[in-house]
């Protein structure tokens, strides 16, 4: 809104769209010093891998979960990608025209629901429900990746052959509790009941990947802010989990699913679902 070259120091940061999107404030002194970069308050769901290239004319979707209560978010959506399609994506600025855009009512329900048409501008607010309870968790448990998963630790990413229950679930639990921290919902009921950490360190250390069919896939994304292509690979293929702590990690596993794990997660990386019939239909 100021124009200025970073949010740092502005009078505006607290309530701007832009810098609580993609420069998240922190809530305290302390917060700056545990985290170099807080987590973005959306996760984009890129088309599935092979389907990025598009002739002209070709429709395009993209799907986008939103975190947090701000109801005037779409608004502010629907401009942003608006101007993207007119300065165009990627390194050839390729155009598009956004049309239509659909809001699901319940999460995982299927039950989408047209907010914004362009051929008439108008558009129609809509007020999801929370998630439903988690379907009962299945034995072993089993999860498909379908974008690289990027976990670091000791300062390097770790590999199908590193890759535990620690890394995996550890991940997943601290990124939960620290959306949730970032983006409280003051509605009752929307908010995740968690148990302390060290209970849920101790559910982890319950819990093993059984066998793994997993390979790092190199992943190039071109940056127009940064004008050259940044490499993203990861972890893709599926893996299968076992033990007691799952009972206690199950409803984060489900929720997972919409907020994704690891690096780049606002990217669309670390995507994955559960492997079963039941909580695929819950998913979608």
């Amino acid at each position: 809104m100021t124009r200025a070259p970073h949010c740092d120091g502005c009078l505006l940061r607290g309530q701007c769209v832009y810098s609580r999107f993609f420069e998240t404030p922190p809530l305290s002194p302390e917060m700056s010093l545990r985290y170099n970069a807080l987590p973005h308050p959306f996760v984009l769901e890129p088309p599935p891998a092979g389907a990025r290239d598009h002739a002209p004319g070709d429709p395009l979707s993209l799907g986008i979960t939103l975190i947090g209560p701000r109801q005037d978010i779409p608004a502010y959506l629907i401009h942003a990608m608006q101007r993207a399609g007119e300065r165009g994506l990627g390194r050839t600025d390729g155009r598009f025209q956004l049309l239509e855009v659909t809001q699901e009512r319940t999460p995982g329900s299927g039950d989408w629901q047209c907010i914004f048409n362009a051929a008439n501008g108008q558009l129609i607010p809509l007020e999801t429900s929370p998630p439903p309870a988690p379907p009962p968790r299945p034995e072993p448990l089993e999860f498909e990746l379908l974008t690289p998963l990027r976990i670091k630790r000791g300062g390097q990413y770790v590999s199908q052959h590193q890759l535990d229950s620690r890394a995996l679930l550890g991940s997943l639990i601290a990124r939960i509790a620290l959306l949730q921290e970032l983006y409280p919902d003051p509605s009752e009921g929307t908010k995740l009941s968690l148990p302390d950490m060290d209970h849920l360190k101790q559910a982890v250390d319950q819990v093993r990947i059984e066998h793994h069919e997993l390979e790092w896939v190199d992943w190039t994304r071109w940056s127009s802010r940064q004008a050259t292509h940044m490499q993203l690979g990861g972890l893709l293929g599926s893996l299968r989990l076992t033990g007691q702590g799952l009972d206690q990690l199950w409803p984060l596993i489900v929720l997972g699913q919409w907020v994704h794990l690891g690096k780049q997660s606002s990217f669309g990386l670390g995507c994955y679902r559960v492997k079963t019939a039941s909580v695929s239909e819950e998913t979608g």
